[in-house]
């Protein structure tokens, strides 16, 4: 579908996720839990690099351990989010798959685990580690979802909405996400702030509004 390394960057991960239907499934085998279940990896944890950049502190660059990993998938197998099967084409047919297109997905995969080079996508050969080859095997699905809107309405500062020649629309304002100027190619690696200007702006909005009745 696309080169995973893209999961470090939420714009195009998003992205990718919305143009196949807003979700996939990751399929994991059990000598993989087996694995991240004692074992450190030395990637990136993306919400280490947003906090520790924030707080201007070193990124330790490690994964893991999982301990609990089964645990965490046994209660998103409980919640609907996640299936476990013995085989690939039990995964097939629990999930509606077409199996032989399934079964040809996972054998490619495995080619390129066993290579080395990823021929499809060029992902990293550091990723290259965990094949699909053994169960039981465990489907987790995962969703595209949203932060903030890159693009909006043009606002002055007070939120007006403004037509195109750049003039006010009377009595007619656009907050929050609705709002052009706040982002531009990415959602910024601060958690929350996108709630935050659709408070603080509608409160402008608000303000301004008022002073004309």
């Amino acid at each position: 579908m696309v080169n995973e390394n893209i999961v470090y960057d939420f714009a195009l991960w998003g992205n990718i996720t919305y143009t196949n239907g807003g979700y996939y499934y990751f399929i994991l085998d059990q000598p993989t839990i087996d694995y991240l279940k004692t074992h450190r990896l030395d990637w990136t944890d993306s919400f280490e690099r947003t906090f520790k950049t924030l707080s201007h502190q070193d990124m330790t660059h490690t994964v893991g351990p999982f301990p609990t990993i089964e645990k965490d998938l046994q209660d998103a197998i409980n919640e609907g989010a996640a299936v476990k099967e013995q085989t690939l084409a039990q995964i097939a047919n629990t999930l509606n798959f077409d199996y032989n297109t399934m079964q040809q997905t996972v054998l490619e995969y495995n080619q390129i685990i066993n290579s080395g080079f990823d021929s499809d996508f060029n992902k990293s050969e550091e990723f290259l580690q965990f094949p699909v080859s053994q169960g039981p095997f465990y489907a987790v699905q995962a969703q595209s979802t949203t932060l903030g809107t890159i693009g909006g309405i043009t606002v002055d500062e007070a939120l007006h909405v403004l037509d195109k020649s750049g003039q006010i629309i009377p009595n007619l304002y656009a907050t929050g996400n609705n709002a052009s100027g706040m982002y531009d190619t990415s959602y910024p690696t601060l958690e929350g702030i996108s709630c935050a200007f659709a408070w603080n702006s509608g409160r402008i909005a608000g303000e301004d509004a008022a002073k004309s009745l």
